[in-house]
């Protein structure tokens, strides 16, 4: 069965929430090496943030998964209290998930212009 083309705004939204698993990875790395927090408290709050990336992967193409991202993407504006260097770090995906908000719905919308002007 196929499940159709993802919309501009979908695939942009995937993409943005991969950087922020890229981006979750080496952040942790560097707030373990920071020493500030217990080992077991950096790596369960690692865990619990990759369990929400992938919960809002799974339901990106439901307002759910939307909301998820969008809240993940509030909780990222947190690394600044830990180090200004991974909090600026974290403002890539944030850049890019704005990005996917704004542009996104008027790439489908050209799309779907496009589409319209075919038939």
């Amino acid at each position: 069965m196929s499940r159709g083309t993802p919309s501009a705004t979908v695939s942009l939204m995937r993409i943005a929430l991969g950087i922020d698993m890229a981006v979750l990875f080496f952040g942790l790395l560097a707030i373990r090496g920071l020493a500030v927090f217990d080992e077991w408290l950096v790596w369960t709050g690692g865990g619990v943030a990759l369990v929400w990336l992938i919960a809002a992967l799974g339901t990106i193409t439901t307002p759910v998964g939307r909301w998820l991202g969008h809240l993940f993407h509030v909780a990222l504006l947190g690394a600044f209290t830990i180090d200004v260097a991974i909090g600026l770090s974290v403002l890539v995906p944030i850049g890019f998930w704005l990005f996917a908000m704004i542009r996104g719905p008027q790439l489908d919308a050209l799309a779907a212009e496009a589409g319209d002007q075919d038939s």
